[in-house]
């Protein structure tokens, strides 16, 4: 009898627990889904108790957590904002250099040709050497002296590396000097018998450095600067062994086409691109214009 009335207060306290907890979650006091009822109903005493925690748990810990993803929105919020949309219209006026220097009115081509001088004129060298022969008198005024100023700030740094190399023939003043000279040689800013000379001092100094450090990169470069100054003979002897090193660089294959052209030999020319098309060697789409080229002449031929 004493138990009966123990489990019967038991569960009136529970049916109370139960109501006072669907009444906070009504009000919106404990934030607790309403699936989780059939759990403080079910689950005498260690349901409420299970609630409860939960819903104190989400307070007290995931407060902060909200807080921070807010924050984290807003300055992505902000960032977003403060980017900068590129004015489109700005554009409208924009054309590629070598259509101003050709097609364009006089007005386009002075104006590009004035901020190409006041930005960086190295860096347009090619564009200002066409400029040279533009028909515009003023423009092709222009495009010289840069030019020549070009070149006379090239000079004066090839005469200090020079002089640093003599002074101190070491590994570094060595490439840099040889470096230098490889870029004003291919810049085409020495001309007549002065690049001549140039381009034999570069072979020699490339020669230095294969003794130095023999990579196939410099041998093309050695073989290329001998090819440049009439030594066939002693490029095809480097080439040749590049052919058993490397034989699947395309720039060596190059070369051994070039010289055969030097040579005038029309037999070698054949035997080259035989060698390239039978091997499949990987040709970028300038050396398969060449390679074309002199394939189609000797089937002409």
């Amino acid at each position: 009898m004493i138990s009966l009335v123990v489990a019967a207060v038991l569960l009136l306290i529970h049916a109370l627990v139960c109501l006072m907890l669907w009444t906070l979650m009504k009000l919106g006091l404990l934030p607790v889904r309403g699936h989780m009822l059939a759990v403080i109903v079910l689950v005498p005493l260690w349901g409420p108790l299970l609630v409860v925690l939960l819903s104190v748990r989400s307070a007290v810990f995931c407060e902060g957590l909200k807080e921070s993803a807010l924050e984290s929105l807003r300055f992505n919020d902000d960032l977003h904002r403060s980017i900068l949309v590129h004015d489109r219209d700005a554009d409208a006026g924009v054309v590629p250099l070598e259509e101003a220097l050709i097609v364009n009115d006089p007005a386009y081509r002075r104006r590009l040709m004035l901020s190409m001088l006041t930005e960086e004129p190295d860096a347009y060298l090619a564009q200002l050497q066409a400029a040279k022969l533009n028909d515009d008198v003023e423009v092709a005024h222009y495009a010289a002296t840069a030019v020549a100023q070009i070149s006379k700030e090239s000079d004066l740094k090839l005469q200090q590396l020079e002089r640093a190399f003599k002074t101190d023939p070491s590994a570094q003043n060595l490439n840099e000097y040889c470096d230098f000279l490889g870029e004003y040689l291919g810049s085409g800013l020495a001309e007549g018998r002065v690049a001549q000379i140039q381009r034999q001092q570069y072979a020699r100094l490339l020669a230095r450095r294969c003794e130095r450090e023999d990579t196939f990169e410099l041998r093309i470069r050695y073989a290329t600067a001998l090819a440049d100054v009439g030594q066939i003979d002693e490029a095809q002897a480097v080439i040749d062994q590049l052919v058993f090193d490397v034989p699947e660089e395309q720039e060596v294959w190059m070369l051994c086409l070039r010289l055969a052209v030097m040579r005038r030999d029309g037999d070698e020319v054949h035997r080259v691109t035989d060698a390239i098309h039978k091997q499949h060697v990987y040709l970028s789409a300038d050396n398969r214009e060449k390679l074309a080229f002199w394939r189609d002449g000797e089937e002409a031929r």
